[in-house]
């Protein structure tokens, strides 16, 4: 494993990771979910590169250990650079190879919404990107937020952007395993601060990508617990239905994050299958 730096176009530091095997023959780019970090896909990591995959991840800005307020980004648009900058990377680090991005729950968001024609940033020319994989992505929320409290956001926004609301997780809502949900809570670099701009921001790509979905070419799949309790499993059906090239997987008897959870190995399977087969074919 191989450890990087970048900073970002404002001077944000972002940390990052590099997984390989000797001769990789794909690489996926990977970005986490909210209020967690980088070191929690170390597993995954190895299963892939097992597999002959690289994975490379990175701290978001306001994550794990890179630079920024926790849970404060003033502009998501800082974060999809990021992401491109993290792209650019992986593309320079491994070129010739198929590559992937990956995400989850917020990080799923983010992916879609940077594969959209109208969004792409970074990358190489002639980027040998061949898929995207969005793990419980946040297009919409199992239940939508008040009114009111949307516009007390918006006024936060304004007048104090730096503001950081409670926005604890419980790792009941992660995993139906309690062994992840004592990993999860007990794991220092997680938090559960949720800056108002970020909650905004959020809650709007989510609509963004709904609104691109059907320019979006590039294959997708998409993987969603149906008892999802974060992220909204509907929402990832809707997409579904508008992205001309999007497979939609369900799952049942698990929460949040079902690559920790009951469904882990079926998980790693389809995510194989996709990248091995469905987005190259």
């Amino acid at each position: 494993m191989g450890v990087f730096n970048i900073t970002a176009t404002d001077g944000t530091a972002l940390a990052g990771k590099i997984y390989s095997p000797q001769s990789p023959r794909a690489v996926m780019t990977l970005v986490h979910g909210f209020g967690e970090h980088q070191g929690r896909y170390a597993h995954m990591s190895a299963h892939l590169t097992a597999h002959g995959i690289a994975v490379v991840t990175m701290d978001l800005r306001g994550h794990g250990v890179s630079g920024g307020a926790r849970g404060v980004c003033l502009d998501y648009q800082f974060m999809l650079e990021d992401i491109g900058a993290q792209l650019t990377k992986a593309m320079r680090q491994f070129p010739g190879v198929p590559h992937f991005l990956y995400g989850h729950s917020m990080g799923g968001g983010l992916v879609l919404r940077y594969v959209s024609k109208a969004q792409r940033i970074g990358g190489l020319p002639g980027q040998n990107l061949r898929g995207v994989i969005a793990s419980a992505p946040l297009i919409s929320l199992p239940k939508p937020l008040p009114k009111l409290q949307i516009a007390g956001a918006r006024l936060l926004r304004k007048f104090a952007p730096k503001t950081v609301i409670p926005n604890p997780i419980s790792g009941e809502d992660i995993s139906g395993l309690p062994a992840e949900q004592s990993l999860y809570e007990a794991d220092t670099l997680n938090h559960g601060k949720l800056g108002v701009g970020l909650a905004l921001d959020m809650i709007a790509n989510g609509e963004i990508v709904l609104s691109r979905a059907k320019g979006i070419e590039l294959p997708i799949m998409i993987l969603h617990a149906k008892d999802d309790q974060l992220t909204s499993h509907s929402g990832s059906e809707r997409f579904a239905a508008l992205a001309p090239n999007c497979r939609l997987h369900s799952f049942e008897n698990c929460q949040h994050e079902i690559h920790n959870d009951r469904p882990r190995v079926e998980v790693y399977e389809r995510m194989l299958d996709f990248m091995n087969t469905d987005a190259t074919a």
